[in-house]
């Protein structure tokens, strides 16, 4: 199985936009995504991009392949992030092949296959509402 490895992501060509990420190597310049970019909603967990490496960071190119998965986004609050509810849900993404994330203590990113999304998207939403979100 590929280990994941950390690297120095940069998406401008000045060198300001850098983040660092996890990702699998899968190629020659390729690597997999292995966890959500805060700032560039157009790149997932699981897409797969080009790089060019400059002086041990890697440079953004393009996306090769973007991933199977479907992203769900939710801003949650305090009392939601730390329920048994949403605790409970993050265990069903888990059981339906999916992945989740928590950015920033607050911001749940959800990764899930395309026929799973709908319902788990409706649950969450639940969740969220009832927590006055």
């Amino acid at each position: 199985m590929p280990e994941f490895m950390e690297v120095q992501l940069c998406f401008d060509e000045a060198g300001r936009e850098i983040e660092i990420l996890e990702v699998t190597r899968i190629g020659e310049n390729e690597y997999r995504i292995e966890e959500t970019p805060v700032f560039r909603p157009e790149l997932s967990l699981g897409d797969i991009i080009k790089v060019k490496e400059e002086r041990g960071v890697c440079h953004y190119v393009e996306t090769v392949r973007k991933s199977d998965y479907r992203k769900v986004v939710r801003l949650l609050s305090r009392e939601a992030a730390r329920s048994p509810e949403l605790a409970a849900f993050r265990e069903r993404v888990l059981s339906r092949n999916g992945k989740w994330e928590t950015v920033f203590g607050g911001v749940l990113i959800i990764h899930v296959p395309k026929e799973a999304e709908q319902p788990l998207k409706a649950e969450l939403e639940a969740i969220a509402r009832a927590y006055g979100i």
